[in-house]
Order: structure tokens, then C-alpha cells, then sequence
């Protein structure tokens, strides 16, 4: 999605959708961003949640490296909380979007496999041609 605006309204209703889902179970919850969007802990117990947020249906999300990364270390427990299917209404100040609605999918105990993940990019490192 090219407009940042849009992006970040849809961004942070998944965001919220999954924060209120968290604090429902007795979680406190703790935004981050990066490496993943929300810390959760109870008790001793932690939780890192990976949020995407959509307008589109629930066939695939966008991933980076680092995401899928920290989600196959051993040492994290990752949850993928996916919001599908968002609408976002044109609206005027102090925000010109306003997102609602959407379809959840949780899932729990998220480990990326292989066969699930598809190449959309590379990163093409260019010769010296000085040499």
C-alpha cells in the first residue's frame, strides 16, 4: 500500500483488535514495533505477537526476514494475529483514515515452515567494477 497514512490506520486497528484480545486473557501488554509488535506477559509467562493488518482477504501477509527469524528462534514464543478484510473510511481531521471491522486469525505458537514462505524479493549486491 503506497499511502503511509492509510498503512499506519490500518496498522494500528489490527494492533488494537489484538490488544484488547491479549488483555481479555489477563496478558499485559507492551508495544514495541520492532523486532515484533507487542510483548505480552502474565505472570512468568511471555509472549511476542506479530501483527499484520489488511484490507484484503486472509490468503498471505508480507513478512520480513527478521520476522520470520525471531519467530523460529527456540528462545521466543511468537503469535501470529492477523486481521483481515479492514475497512478503511476516508475521513477529515486530525486523521484521514479511519479503519474498522475485520476478520481475525490467530495463530498461536507461530513457526513460519518452509514450504509456507515464498521469495518476493531480493537483494542484488553489484560488482566493483573499480577493480
Amino acid at each position: 500500500m503506497s499511502d503511509p497514512k492509510k498503512r499506519k490506520a490500518i496498522e494500528e486497528h489490527a494492533e488494537e483488535l489484538a490488544t484488547i484480545h491479549y488483555e481479555a486473557q489477563g496478558w499485559t501488554i507492551e508495544k514495541l514495533g520492532k523486532p515484533y509488535d507487542l510483548r505480552c506477559t502474565r505472570g512468568a509467562e511471555e509472549r511476542h505477537v506479530e501483527v499484520k493488518g489488511t484490507t484484503g482477504a486472509a490468503n498471505s501477509v508480507e513478512l520480513t526476514i527478521n520476522e520470520v527469524l525471531h519467530a523460529r528462534d527456540k528462545e521466543n514464543t511468537v503469535d501470529l494475529y492477523v486481521v483481515s478484510d479492514i475497512r478503511v473510511d476516508t475521513v477529515t481531521d486530525p486523521d484521514p483514515y479511519t479503519a474498522s471491522g475485520g476478520t481475525v486469525s490467530h495463530y498461536p505458537d507461530w513457526e513460519p515452515a518452509e514450504e509456507d514462505l515464498r521469495p518476493r524479493k531480493y537483494e542484488y549486491r553489484l560488482p566493483d567494477l573499480t577493480g
